[in-house]
């Protein structure tokens, strides 16, 4: 019979973790699953829990290849795909044991090409992906799509098998970091119905000791691999559709991961490494966004970083600044303006003050005289309201006496 689900490990080196992803795997709720193994050429016991599992449990293949890579790992298990639907682990995780329903269930209902579900971090609470409540359940146009790009990682899509292995959707080769973001890209926009399941079934652990937690000069890679994302989308003819998803999302993960993550030894390095492979389009992107619609802030840490020879910006800065030297000379004016107001009402204030005001003969006394001694007690303080409640004071026994 065929399963309904194939979920692919590609196990490299996680002896003290694999037991517990594979026991969250083997007692999925759903039974009817194929479970392919590929053993990376690892050199702890890994390979013997694998084989003492799969003694146990006839669902469980084993491939064996030597150490290529995650992404090698995984492309080697599509030819023995044989389930519906196909997920990707790693070993070093744990999946809750309704994953494969859940998502089976929404992908049924919604005949989606892959389902976006939610994980959540091993140092605690879930993850609250970017799920916007406005657009639909069923995301379709590129608009829709574009949270959806943001997340990368495999484990976050629950593929319909024909649509993945029709496509050629397959990772990058190599031992290093971001072979999975190709697959991200790939699947999304080719896919025509992607469906939103908002629930928690994947735990990710961070290990510090893991090619993504370590950042080293490996890292650099990511300039190729979106190189290889352009390439893509110029070859299926959606790179002008995509255009500013693709250069957004490089921008803010060039330099908010990779700028900030990186030892401080190595950020020169890579700032001179995204030079050589900046390209014309790179640089008016960054002009016209990272200048016009970024905050103040966001645009002076780039530029305090030295990142501005990449963007092309220190021209551009410069006349940035001369268009504003007219505004700053026009407030200066009108500050200086308000000074000399500010010190003319200070004097008149001081002559007010100083004011000594002549006993009026009770002949004269009017009540004009009486409002404007209330008047001048009202908007006067300290003793110069004390003075003029006086002269109010004065003023009305003198118009009670007459």
């Amino acid at each position: 019979m065929q399963p309904q689900v194939t979920i692919i490990l590609p196990v490299y080196n996680v002896e003290p973790y694999l037991r517990q992803c594979l026991d969250s795997v083997v007692n999925q709720t759903m039974q009817n699953i194929q479970v392919i193994c590929v053993n990376d050429g690892s050199t702890d016991g890994s390979r013997a829990i694998l084989q003492e599992y799969a003694d146990q449990d006839s669902r469980i293949e084993i491939i064996d290849q030597e150490n290529q890579g995650g992404g090698a790992a995984r492309n080697a298990a599509y030819p023995h795909i044989r389930g519906k639907y196909t997920y990707f682990a790693d070993p070093d995780d744990w999946l809750e044991f309704d994953l494969c329903q859940q998502c089976c269930e929404k992908a049924e209902a919604t005949e989606a090409d892959f389902v976006v579900l939610r994980h959540a971090m091993d140092k605690g609470g879930w993850s609250h992906l970017p799920f916007d409540p406005s657009l639909p359940g069923i995301r379709q146009t590129p608009e829709e799509k574009h949270e959806i790009l943001i997340m990368l990682s495999t484990w976050l899509r629950f593929w319909r098998s024909d649509f993945l292995l029709s496509n050629n959707i397959k990772f990058s080769k190599g031992k290093l970091p971001y072979e999975d973001m190709i697959v991200a890209w790939k699947g999304t926009v080719l896919a025509d119905r992607i469906a939103i399941l908002n629930s928690p079934l994947y735990h990710y652990r961070i290990r510090q000791e893991s090619a993504q937690q370590v950042f080293n000069e490996t890292h650099f890679v990511i300039t190729k691999t979106y190189f290889d994302i352009r390439d893509m989308l110029q070859e299926t003819g959606l790179y002008e559709i995509y255009k500013d998803s693709f250069l957004s999302q490089k921008l803010w993960f060039l330099w908010h991961v990779h700028g900030r993550k990186l030892p401080y030894s190595l950020q020169a390095k890579f700032v001179r490494h995204i030079r050589q492979h900046w390209t014309k389009t790179d640089r008016d992107y960054c002009r016209s966004t990272l200048l016009l619609h970024l905050d103040k802030n966001v645009r002076d840490f780039y530029l305090s970083q030295g990142f501005a020879g990449c963007f092309g910006m220190q021209k551009y800065h410069s006349e940035l600044l001369k268009e504003f030297r007219s505004e700053i000379s026009h407030l200066r004016s009108e500050i200086s303006h308000l000074r000399s107001e500010t010190s003319h009402l200070r004097s008149e204030t001081s002559h007010l003050q100083e004011e000594d005001t002549p006993e009026i003969p009770s002949h004269k006394i009017t009540r004009f005289h009486y409002n404007r001694y209330k008047l001048l007690s009202t908007i006067t303080t300290g003793k110069l309201r004390e003075k003029y409640n006086a002269k109010r004071k004065a003023v009305k026994r003198a118009l009670g006496s007459k």
